[in-house]
């Protein structure tokens, strides 16, 4: 949960690197494409939390 939980906040990088190629690839704004994956990110840890405190 801790890889997942840094990997989704970038390393403490307010926009994680793999970001900005795909981005670039995708021909998209990469603070378009971080605005709308926030909401499925923070409910997926949000999510994980939950079943790793059921599961402890």
């Amino acid at each position: 949960m801790d890889q997942s939980l840094q990997y989704g906040l970038g390393g403490s990088a307010l926009i994680p690197w793999a970001l900005i190629p795909a981005a670039a690839i995708c021909k998209v704004d990469p603070f378009e494409l971080t605005r709308r994956n926030f909401l499925p990110v923070a409910i997926g840890l949000i999510v994980n939390t939950i079943v790793a405190m059921f599961i402890l």
